[in-house]
């Protein structure tokens, strides 16, 4: 009797990362996902979905996703040979994995490669596995490069941007987060009253007030 074995896809591991939550309202979360189905349909591999790879609200700048979150987890699995020979890890771009200074974004790429994994950036659909040439090594490190400096003059910018804001903090708000009854002014100076609130406010301090002071009196 012949018993026939259908044939093993390799397994395909999607990661995602974003550096905001914010970007799940827009296209991001749907775009990686959706070109990771694409590029394993279109390669017959089995594209493993039950493992939580997402690094949402995680930035890659200063390494979080690989010191405490889901790709660092992964790096450790592939460590311990939990991860099999042959698999493929589909990442949107090398800035999904890292954005830190080159010498230290290669380290795990090289890991996952020596490991004996597949890795798959779906912009440009390079794959990188074996021993990885010169011309991939150097592609790689610019790609990396040029996230680097784009997260750090990000960075460069906000930390300006709020060290403007603490220079003029006593001539506008920093944030127009403010009690219900209170509207932040047209020019950030102040807050205004919205009188309708604060009537409702004024009313349940006051009946709260009459309420503490009857329990008081039966208690004399």
């Amino acid at each position: 009797m012949v018993i026939y074995h259908p044939e093993v896809r390799p397994k395909a591991f999607s990661y995602v990362r974003m550096s905001t939550d914010l970007q799940l309202k827009g296209d991001s979360l749907r775009r990686q996902r959706e070109a990771s189905r694409k590029y394993a349909d279109r390669h017959g591999l089995e594209l493993i979905e039950d493992i939580d790879l997402h690094d949402i609200g995680v930035s890659a700048y200063k390494g979080k996703n690989i010191a405490s979150g889901a790709f660092g987890r992964f790096l450790e699995a592939v460590r311990d040979g939990k991860i099999q020979t042959g698999s493929y890890l589909l990442v949107e771009s090398f800035d999904r994995m890292s954005r830190q200074e080159p010498v230290v974004a290669l380290k795990p790429f090289i890991e996952i490669v020596e490991a004996g994994l597949i890795l798959v950036t779906l912009d440009d659909e390079r794959v990188f596995k074996g021993k990885i040439s010169f011309e991939d090594l150097i592609i790689s490190i610019a790609k990396m490069s040029r996230a680097n400096e784009e997260s750090a003059r990000k960075s460069d910018r906000l930390s300006q941007a709020w060290k403007a804001k603490r220079a003029s903090i006593g001539q506008k708000k920093l944030t127009a987060r403010c009690p219900s009854w209170l509207r932040l002014t047209a020019d950030r100076t102040g807050f205004d009253v919205i009188e309708e609130r604060a009537a409702i406010v004024r009313g349940f301090s006051t009946r709260l007030l009459q309420g503490s002071a009857l329990s008081q009196s039966f208690v004399a």
